[in-house]
């Protein structure tokens, strides 16, 4: 089995050897035959021996076939020049729409008369506040925000509006801004009576009596 498998190594390598004798032998003796790159490249240096010749440049053909494409480009069209009054326009609609919007205003508040209310017990009421200044009335214990701008709007702007109501004038207020019974229960008047700046009466100053001219000496 070893002599076998020797002697077909040996067969085989012999072949081998063999082959490539042939194949050497072959190629010498076999006409050299180009290849088709070698046809090629002759064929190109042909073209540019003809060329030169006849004196023209090898990339002209390049550069007229670039000339052709440019050609077919249509030319680009003007772009107009922006109208100032136009962009103008523009500008102001755009900062009105970015503008912040303005909240709306306070509305104040308004007292729906009650049709059991007559003006039998209304109080005393003035139509502005004085000297334009309203006291805060919200530092009265039960009167908030709401019911201070009710009591503006009847009116009642100061402490001693509120001190100086009767029993009566005190349920009418009460009753015409929504709140029956809120004064009495909360002592409106005796609140606003302590809150009341007592008016200091100041006397007037005697101006300072001039001393007594002194009478004249006689010349003797």
């Amino acid at each position: 089995m070893v002599m076998f498998i020797l002697s077909s190594l040996f067969l085989i390598a012999a072949a081998f050897i063999i082959g490539a004798i042939l194949g050497n032998l072959s190629k010498r003796f076999s006409a050299k035959r180009d290849s088709v790159s070698e046809n090629s490249t002759r064929a190109a240096d042909a073209r540019l021996a003809s060329l030169s010749l006849l004196g023209t440049a090898a990339n002209d053909d390049v550069k007229k076939s670039a000339k052709d494409a440019a050609a077919m480009i249509p030319p680009a069209e003007p772009v107009p020049a922006p109208d100032p009054a136009i962009s103008d326009r523009s500008t102001r609609s755009a900062r009105k729409t970015a503008a912040p919007k303005k909240a709306p205003a306070k509305t104040e508040a308004k007292v729906v008369r009650s049709p059991r209310q007559d003006d039998k017990n209304r109080p005393a009421v003035l139509k502005t506040a004085r000297r334009g200044k309203p006291d805060k009335l919200t530092a009265i214990n039960g009167i908030g925000t709401v019911i201070e701008s009710k009591l503006f709007a009847l009116g009642i702007f100061h402490y001693d509006q509120i001190a100086g109501w009767t029993t009566d004038e005190a349920a009418w207020v009460s009753e015409e801004i929504g709140f029956p019974g809120r004064a009495h229960r909360e002592d409106w008047i005796k609140q606003a009576a302590g809150l009341v700046k007592p008016v200091v009466k100041t006397k007037p100053t005697a101006a300072p009596k001039k001393p007594a001219p002194k009478p004249a000496r006689k010349r003797s």
